[in-house]
């Protein structure tokens, strides 16, 4: 999901303003004593030998393969990938998988991303940080916008994110999990991920709409479902949007690569959405819903927001909003399936109906296992900033590891062993627990996410029992920024018999 929220709490505000991070270029006086040999204090000197004794990012060890094949490497092994590079060169290393070809210095210690989510906001830039999205979701949402652009923002946009839109959200969602759930076939072994995908698109129109349902939401959801089937491709790790017409043009022409087809689609999507935009417009009818809250922004000099920064905005968290929450149930049911005793545990505690300690925990630890965007969003350097000893330059991109912080062996003890019972009583730490990332662009609906993960896992646990035709454990493979199970959490649904139900017959 977009990633915009700040830490919790007073504690988490004197925090970050006590920043640990040496961010500061080379001024004033620390400059002179470097380049022109001007007197300074002890402080001064020891600041500059500080900085000359730090690591130069360029010097971080990472594979030597060409761009591509470490690109083709990390979409087939996304997970595999990353922790053999771990293991090979420790905690930082760089990669480099984006095509044009760019490093990506990598940090999976809690220290060193902790200092990297602290970093002020003119030191470390989100906005051009996903790239790789930017052909569906365009330039101008929240995403994209960095320092006061972006606070400004998403201070507006709260709103449809909390408060009174949130209890109309937290209302919805188990209606629309009954709903959905009991539209899943029964009785056959299919991937679980196309119809949570489906359920997750219903959840973000409430978010977006609210109870005003477009006219045109059942073409809508179709095109949407099938646009962002492209990111099963490996294709949608291209940055087309930047390249010439030309290129694009021969791209199109080639037809299994399905870039012509997803481009036919968006453009769909584009004016579907324009129609609903003005549909509500013309009603005039006032919300909490997010559109609603769109229509009341305006720019500085009094204008609205323009066609193409709605569409944005709302593109953005149909794909981030969707994308990122049906991995994460999809992979709630691949480990459930394979562990009995927490499955027993779970569906106990939802027959009981008493409380949801142990679902909570449930969905922490799959997120914490298998974070949705395995890969934090990259910050882009824009003011020299040391980080656990290295020293990163203006231009260079940071990408702070979810997944292999969260498997840390000294922060979580078995670290790859599916234990609900570890958030039993203990809540997830603000640093070593990073699903929605962190710092001041934390995910901005990650508690709509979370509702939405219990809902669905209670209504299939409670009319359902999971079945497995195929005992191995499914792989990861990657679909754009997020990491699903390869065969998309390939099971059965049952219909459950009760055990009253059992002792009657």
């Amino acid at each position: 999901m977009d990633e915009s929220k700040p830490t919790t709490g007073e504690a988490a505000r004197t925090e970050a303003s006590a920043c640990p991070v040496d961010h500061t270029a080379l001024t004033g006086a620390e400059g002179a004593a470097e380049t022109d040999g001007g007197s300074t204090g002890p402080a001064q000197e020891q600041a500059v030998a500080h900085r000359r004794a730090a690591m130069p990012a360029t010097a971080l060890p990472g594979p030597k393969l060409p761009a591509p094949l470490q690109v083709l490497k990390y979409w087939r092994h996304p997970a595999e990938f990353v922790e053999r590079c771990q293991e090979e060169y420790g905690g930082r290393f760089a990669l480099s998988i984006r095509i044009p070809p760019k490093p990506l210095y990598v940090l999976s210690d809690p220290d060193d991303i902790k200092q990297m989510f602290l970093a002020p906001p003119d030191v470390l830039h989100t906005g051009t940080g996903s790239s790789t999205i930017e052909k569906f979701t365009g330039q101008s949402g929240l995403a994209w916008l960095d320092e006061d652009e972006h606070k400004v923002r998403r201070k507006l946009l709260m709103p449809s994110f909390h408060g009174k839109a949130l209890q109309r959200i937290d209302t919805a969602i188990p209606e629309m999990a009954v709903t959905e759930v009991a539209k899943w076939p029964r009785g056959r072994d299919m991937p679980l991920h196309p119809h949570i995908h489906r359920f997750t698109l219903h959840v973000i129109r409430e978010v977006i709409f609210g109870s005003k349902v477009p006219r045109q939401w059942d073409e809508l959801i179709e095109v949407l479902i099938k646009m962002m089937g492209f990111n099963d491709r490996m294709g949608s790790a291209m940055m087309i949007h930047k390249m010439s017409a030309t290129a694009v043009k021969a791209l199109r022409a080639v037809k299994p690569l399905g870039f012509d087809e997803f481009l036919t689609l968006r453009e769909r999507a584009d004016a579907l959405i324009a129609e609903a935009v003005d549909e509500r417009r013309a009603s005039g009818e006032p919300g909490d819903d997010m559109l609603a809250v769109m229509l009341g922004i305006t720019h500085e000099d009094g204008s609205p927001l323009s066609h193409r920064e709605l569409r944005d905005e709302m593109m953005t968290i149909f794909l981030a909003g969707t994308e990122t929450t049906a991995a994460a149930i999809a992979w709630s049911f691949e480990f459930l399936s394979r562990e009995p005793e927490a499955l027993k545990k779970l569906v106990e505690e939802i027959d009981l109906g008493e409380g949801d300690e142990y679902l909570t925990a449930t969905v922490q630890e799959v997120l914490r296992l298998k974070p949705s965007i395995p890969q934090i969003i990259p910050r882009t350097v824009m003011k020299p900033i040391e980080i656990g000893g290295v020293r990163f330059e203006p231009g260079m991109l940071l990408w702070a590891s979810a997944y292999l912080m969260n498997r840390d062996p000294s922060l979580y003890p078995e670290p790859k062993v599916f234990r609900p019972e570890r958030f039993v009583g203990t809540k997830p730490g603000v640093y070593t627990w990073i699903p929605f990332g962190g710092g001041r662009i934390r995910c901005l609906g990650d508690k709509i996410a979370l509702l939405e993960m219990k809902a669905v896992l209670r209504e299939v646990l409670s009319q359902c029992e999971l079945y497995r035709h195929d005992p191995t454990p499914e792989g990861t493979r990657s679909r754009s920024v997020s990491a699903l199970p390869k065969r998309g959490a390939m099971l059965e649904l049952r219909p459950r018999v009760r055990e009253a139900a059992r002792g009657a017959v």
